[in-house]
């Protein structure tokens, strides 16, 4: 009964954290108001999740952060890896604006809070990246590919246009999608 009660009481937590996260955006948030919206104490939030590092750690963990990540199956191969993410990930990332925002959160902070959420992110993304060990500069060319992508997505939301690229058009992200499934089929060839 109390394993049932703790399970109830952390969905209740983690909902709240979800609500506030929301309503709120990441620098909005607070252990106050989940613990108000949950109906819990602060205390039962630190025990539970051990404070906000942890309830952004589940955030991941659960696929709300970036659900692609989940997709990443260490049974295949990483060039199916990278085809699979990338054909999902690209498309949800410029999609999922709370991700958006805590990215956003991270790069203007460098907050303490984001540091667990970030670092499984990374541990998942590095399973996909060990396409090839004679010639790791493909690597690097396409984590900055994917590096660009992301900023891209942030900028777009500020400014329409990166020196002539148009970021508002629907072709330029088409365009970015084709330049990176043409990458992945160089790492085919090597």
């Amino acid at each position: 009964m109390i394993k049932k009660d703790r399970a109830a009481t952390e969905d209740k937590i983690y909902l709240a954290f979800l609500a506030v996260l929301k309503a709120k955006g990441p620098q909005g948030i607070g252990i106050n108001a989940i613990a108000k919206q949950a109906g819990v104490s602060k205390g039962l939030i630190y025990r539970y999740f051990g404070g906000m590092k942890g309830l952004l750690l589940q955030f991941a963990q659960k696929g709300d952060f970036f659900k692609s990540l989940l997709t990443i199956d260490e049974n295949i191969d990483s060039i199916e890896n990278l085809k699979n993410f990338t054909q999902k990930g690209t498309k949800e990332i410029r999609e999922n604006i709370l991700a958006q925002e805590i990215l956003r959160w991270q790069l203007l902070e460098n907050n303490e809070n984001t540091k667990e959420l970030f670092k499984f992110v990374n541990t998942r993304l590095g399973k996909t990246f060990k396409t090839n060990e004679k010639e790791t500069s493909l690597n690097y060319a396409f984590q900055l590919m994917l590096g660009g992508y992301v900023y891209f997505t942030l900028l777009s939301k500020f400014n329409k246009t990166f020196i002539t690229t148009d970021l508002t058009s629907e072709k330029t992200w088409e365009n970015f999608d084709d330049a990176i499934e043409k990458t992945l089929e160089l790492y085919k060839k090597i």
